[in-house]
């Protein structure tokens, strides 16, 4: 009898074990159905259905520099080109390109994206296929910004692709990008 008790016990005890550890993991792990999928303060890709605007934005309190023609970046409908912070004196740069869809954004806004951020971005304007705002993504060292300094650094280190856009933000690395990204989506509602 004591034997089937213990025995009883220790099942028990692999099945609390078994449970613990299958909730862990939903509770660490990531969506791998496509949905969203995050290792920081944003999900890198979210699939919602929502379709953002350029109002959306301007309505949370983003400043409107420009709109880029969209003339070399396929599929896309409008790029938006402004600042946005908290702070009046301390804004950060975003390049917004709308898509007529979540799946025209990740098809053809991904591979544009991928070309102009980050450490191996291509700012060349001889190289670059989307050649608008150009000189807006690049970052400028040295003393005289675009008109002396040297001018081959990415303004925007990383991106999101939430819903219809893809959003590149300003920051001097991915984790900066994301947060100033994380930043902006909290505010558009």
């Amino acid at each position: 009898m004591r034997q089937a008790n213990s025995g009883k016990a220790r099942l028990l005890i692999l099945l609390l074990a078994v449970a613990a550890l299958a909730i862990a993991a939903v509770a660490c792990g990531s969506d791998s159905s496509g949905g969203s999928s995050s290792d920081g303060p944003i999900a890198k890709i979210n699939d919602t259905s929502r379709i953002y605007t350029i109002q959306d934005f301007i309505d949370a309190g983003f400043k409107k520099n420009k709109i880029y023609s969209v003339e070399g970046l396929p599929q896309a409908l409008e790029v938006l080109y402004g600042f946005y912070g908290i702070d009046p004196y301390n804004r950060q740069e975003y390049e917004v390109r709308f898509y007529p869809s979540h799946a025209e954004a990740i098809a053809t806004g991904i591979d544009y994206a991928d070309e102009a951020t980050g450490p191996d971005a291509v700012l060349l304007k001889d190289i670059q296929r989307y050649k608008e705002g150009l000189t807006e993504r690049r970052l400028c060292t040295g003393n005289g910004g675009h008109h002396v300094g040297k001018c081959d650094l990415p303004k925007y280190f990383d991106y999101v692709v939430i819903g219809n856009m893809v959003l590149m933000c300003q920051g001097k690395d991915s984790s900066i990008s994301l947060q100033n990204c994380a930043d902006l989506m909290a505010v558009v509602q």
